[in-house]
């Protein structure tokens, strides 16, 4: 089972990666909120949307 700080990188790079697929206007973000809902619930969409709004702050050390 993965431990805390390798949780917390996948979370990281999942949000990285729906970054990269242009989800980052309102209606996209919208969009993936109600996708990732349907599958993992309320609590999960927000702590990944949240975990993009950080990962969107430091894009310039990862988006190349």
């Amino acid at each position: 089972m993965p431990d805390q700080a390798d949780r917390q990188y996948m979370h990281e790079c999942e949000a990285r990666h729906w970054l990269r697929l242009g989800y980052s206007s309102e209606a996209m973000v919208d969009e993936l909120r109600e996708k990732i809902t349907a599958k993992r619930g309320s609590a999960a969409a927000e702590r990944l949307i949240e975990e993009m709004r950080r990962q969107w702050k430091r894009r310039s050390e990862w988006l190349t």
